[in-house]
């Protein structure tokens, strides 16, 4: 990606955004449905005292952990500070590495879980639309490049293989 490039795609997502209510307030809607789905199937796996629970917490937990641990040691500078430019909602220059995508690593562990929870093709489609919404939005606000959004879907992808099916 270059510097104009970066900057033409986060105008267009901003100036899409200036047209909406709520403005890029909005960019942190999925996010939180998608929590909140996380806590739903948590709260509803409690209830029914389901052992399923145990893995539906371990393995999005081990997604974020291992995520977190490797973003210091790939160190890529996010896009917004590479191209010395604004991204769109408020972020500050130089939080953060940007490989891989945290927020895409979690949205997919999350929506991985819920699918192993509850494999309902209606619940499993709106789960793995909500992750694809969410790591869209990382790469159209500036926040991360479209590799760090890959790398972060095969990440919680492999370790959720390892965690509800080959364990």
């Amino acid at each position: 990606m270059t510097r104009d490039a970066y900057i033409r795609m986060t105008g267009a997502t901003r100036r899409a955004l200036e047209r909406l209510s709520g403005g890029s307030r909005l960019l942190r809607l999925p996010t939180l449905v998608c929590a909140a789905a996380y806590m739903l199937t948590l709260l509803l796996l409690m209830l029914a005292r389901d052992i399923r629970l145990v893995r539906v917490l371990l393995v999005p937990a081990a997604c974020f952990i291992v995520c977190t641990a490797l973003r210091p040691v790939i160190g890529r500078e996010r896009p917004y500070d590479r191209f010395d430019a604004e991204p769109v909602g408020s972020y500050k220059r130089g939080k953060g590495k940007s490989m891989p995508s945290r927020h895409t690593a979690s949205a997919a562990a999350i929506a991985l879980a819920v699918a192993y929870a509850y494999p309902s093709p209606m619940i499993v489609a709106a789960m793995l639309l909500l992750c694809a919404l969410i790591a869209s939005l990382r790469v159209l606000c500036g926040q991360h490049y479209i590799s760090d959004v890959l790398a972060a879907l095969l990440l919680s992808l492999a370790i959720s293989l390892i965690g509800y099916v080959l364990i």
